[in-house]
């Protein structure tokens, strides 16, 4: 061995004796080790010395309750019954449970809760100092067969979105559950159950629809659309409104299915043509007008009637005398009708898609404009605050009169233009040689009227 490299000296071992060992344990005070049990728990439940439990013996006995069972089958019922009614009064072994069932019934893969706890929950959810809660009212959804529904229902009843609700519960009950995420999916269809929905509920519907990612929105306003009905639609302004603002328009139009576009072009339709036949029977109500003037507006009313599924939007414009008489009976897009010095008149203004259309309810002319929809016009007719009867004559456009027949010869008119009546419209019948003559002599008359209307208007402007 090379003698560079010594092995180095290593401590002696020390001599311990087992006696020594032995005395030394003699001398530490006794200890007692509690294990717990489920046992434990029930004797001091049955002896009303619940409260006297401590938290980790309950923590024990909630976990290893499932084992028990299986060794006292008889008894697993009753002592989880008799657990649940401890709970109405200890609020932390309350949260505990709760927390439990939540995730037995979520979809939970993991064993969590006694199968017998869980069956006992009506213990504890009829009590009347807890079936009020929020996280007992939702654990009864959670095990439904029809989860999703029922917490949409809760959501409505609170009036709060998904958001608001996982945000109020979060510190009761795991929100992460698959169905927490996946009841989103059932607010429309929940919300098409309700027979006549209130305000309220509309409100809550938009909140959250507002709240969700743009696939699932598509796929809940389809549904929406196509399964709520047309009185409904028809109630609830605020709806459409909603609708229109964010499908009517832009690429999400195309994303929905043909039923449901057809159905939502029918509602704007309905909604915008409601308010003008509001104004024209409060015109017929609340003006002094001459009885042909009152024949007149009858005729627009019910000859619009045919149109009323392709009403896009309304402009209503009243003259002063008007607006003082029907005051704010008309809730749309309504204005002040500035003077000009023309014959006093109602002016609205139909957004037909493509066309819009100024119909004139009285005075001289009292014709039917019709507008291609462009910028410059779109800006006039629909942004700028102050029209008068001048101003919008003066832009021109293509005219029809309101003379004789003049309903049979407006369809033929609006038609070539692209403006076609409702499905199931009844064709007007053809007139007479003696009534075309009739009208021709009275067209006369109104075209020569027309054309000094409109030299008026262009002066004026």
């Amino acid at each position: 061995m090379n003698s560079q490299f010594s092995i180095p000296s290593l401590p002696e071992t020390p001599q311990c004796s087992p006696n020594q060992l032995i005395q030394l344990a003699s001398k530490l005070p006794d200890a007692t080790i509690s294990i717990p049990s489920v046992d434990k728990v029930l004797e001091a439940i049955e002896q009303g010395k619940a409260d006297r439990v401590s938290k980790l013996d309950w923590v024990y006995c909630i976990h290893a309750k499932a084992q028990w069972d299986q060794q006292n089958i008889d008894r697993s019922r009753k002592t989880s019954a008799a657990i649940w009614k401890v709970a109405i009064s200890n609020s932390w072994l309350q949260h505990q449970l709760l927390w439990r069932i939540a995730l037995y019934y979520g979809d939970w893969q993991e064993q969590v809760l006694a199968q017998s706890l869980a069956e006992s929950f009506d213990i504890f959810a009829n009590s009347d100092l807890v079936n009020h809660l929020l996280a007992v009212q939702i654990i009864r959804a959670l095990r439904s067969t029809q989860a999703g529904i029922e917490l949409a229902k809760i959501a409505c009843e609170k009036r709060i979105n998904r958001t608001e609700l996982l945000n109020t519960i979060k510190e009761d009950l795991p929100i992460w559950i698959p169905l927490f995420s996946r009841f989103i999916e059932e607010i429309t269809p929940y919300f098409t159950t309700i027979r006549s929905p209130n305000q309220q509920q509309v409100r809550w519907v938009l909140s959250c629809l507002d709240e969700i990612s743009d696939s699932q929105q598509i796929k809940a306003v389809n549904h929406l659309i196509t399964n709520i009905s047309n009185d409904i639609a028809s109630n609830h302004s605020l709806l459409i409104d909603w609708l229109r603002h964010n499908y009517r328009n832009g690429e999400n139009w195309y994303k929905l299915s043909d039923p449901a576009r057809q159905k939502l072009r029918e509602w704007i339709g309905g909604i915008n043509y409601g308010d003008f036949q509001k104004l024209v029977n409060l015109i017929l109500n609340r003006l002094d007008l001459q009885d042909f003037e009152s024949n007149r507006l009858c005729r627009r009313r019910d000859f619009w009637a045919d149109y009323s599924n392709r009403f896009e939007r309304l402009r209503i414009l009243l003259p002063k005398t008007s607006q003082i008489a029907i005051g704010y009976q008309i809730q749309g897009d309504l204005d002040l009708l500035e003077d000009d010095g023309s014959d006093c008149t109602e002016v609205c203004i139909f957004d037909f898609g493509e066309w819009f259309v100024a119909e004139f309810f009285r005075g001289r002319g009292s014709e039917t404009r019709l507008f291609p929809k462009n910028p410059r016009n779109q800006q006039i007719l629909f942004g700028e605050s102050t029209l008068s009867v001048k101003r919008i004559r003066c832009l021109g456009g293509d005219k029809h009169d309101h003379e004789f027949l003049w309903q049979v010869f407006s369809r033929i008119w609006l038609a070539n233009n692209g403006i076609l009546p409702n499905p199931d419209t009844q064709p007007s019948r053809n007139p007479t040689a003696d009534q075309l003559q009739q009208r021709e002599n009275r067209l006369e008359r109104w075209k020569r009227e027309i054309e000094r209307l409109e030299w008026e208007a262009r002066t004026y402007v």
